[in-house]
């Protein structure tokens, strides 16, 4: 056979002769390792010890620094401590971050909230069952609904968005709001003839676990009824009932803050959306679209507020 031998490069036979080489450090570390070992076997033999790991470090600074005290440490130690093993300690730098993130927990706005478990519905709150008598297009409907998410379907004009309409009249919303008339007296059931009085709205709803709304008063639900009176001298207004449908407040107050307790917001439309509204967003002019983003955000609610408590403090 014939071996062909390629000649090599003056540059390319110093380049392997450099990378032959070992740095002065690693010359240093191999010679102490091997008088590690002899030492070890003049002490009594037996195995051969493994060198404690410098700490790890991120900084380049702090290798520098642990490679000094780790030559200085070499000199005193004996072969009792080769077996061991010391774990490095941890850099400053992160476990100074995690007592950060220990201390922003802490005091975390949201550690004391009430959440519910992983797996388990909502307690309160939640619509539990909707009736209406003489509104709009029903002269008398119940619909019960479940905990977690309802669909409701039907034909064109079968009532649908009078069920929604219902909710938001009777837990305090406008006519206006709803897109369906300009008063109250308007969404009263027209085929309901002149002896109507007028209509009847109630929403209930679950007032369970500790989210719930004065539970020793109202007990496991709460009951929100609007009449809306066709005749002069007839009641117009809110009335919160209990567990046991017993009447326990009128007052408007009582309703905003039990609302503002469960956290329900008829009025935002990111909570209720309407077709009107949602029309509005995708298609309207900017100033809606910025109308719809301080409704969604509550910066309007927050602005008439910070107004009724100016002027409260200019009247006194």
């Amino acid at each position: 056979g014939i071996s062909i031998t390629m000649p090599t490069s003056k540059r390319q036979r110093r380049a392997s002769a450099e990378a032959a080489k070992k740095t002065p450090k690693e010359e240093e570390e191999e010679e102490e390792e091997v008088a590690y070992d002899k030492e070890n076997e003049m002490n009594g033999g037996g195995k051969r010890g493994k060198r404690k790991p410098p700490p790890s470090s991120d900084d380049d600074d702090e290798e520098d620094n642990d490679a000094n005290n780790d030559d200085d440490g070499d000199e005193d130690d004996d072969g009792d401590d080769a077996d061991h093993h010391e774990e490095p300690p941890s850099s400053p730098k992160r476990s100074k971050k995690k007592g950060s993130n220990r201390t922003s927990a802490a005091h975390s706005p949201i550690r004391d909230r009430h959440t519910n478990p992983t797996g388990k519905p909502a307690e309160a709150g939640i619509i539990q069952e909707v009736y209406v008598e003489n509104f709009m297009c029903h002269r008398k409907l119940s619909v019960k609904l479940c905990r977690n998410v309802n669909f409701i379907h039907g034909q064109n004009g079968s009532g649908k968005s009078a069920i929604l309409a219902a909710i938001q009249v009777c837990l305090g919303a406008g006519a206006r709001r709803t897109h369906r008339a300009r008063n109250l007296k308007d969404l009263v059931r027209k085929e309901a003839g002149a002896d109507c009085s007028g209509a009847i709205l109630r929403v209930t709803l679950l007032n369970k676990g500790a989210d719930g709304y004065k539970h020793n008063i109202y007990g496991d639900t709460i009951t929100v009824q609007r009449n809306i009176s066709l005749r002069s001298g007839g009641f117009n207004g809110y009335k919160l009932l209990d567990c046991r449908g017993k009447e326990q407040s009128r007052a408007k107050k009582d309703l905003d803050a039990m609302l503002d307790q469960l956290n329900i917001q008829v009025e935002n439309p990111v909570a209720v959306l309407d077709q009107e509204e949602a029309k509005k967003f995708l298609t309207g002019k900017p100033e809606d679209k910025y109308e719809f983003f301080t409704k969604a955000t509550e910066l309007e609610r927050l602005d008439r507020c910070y107004a009724s408590i100016t002027d409260n403090i200019l009247e006194q």
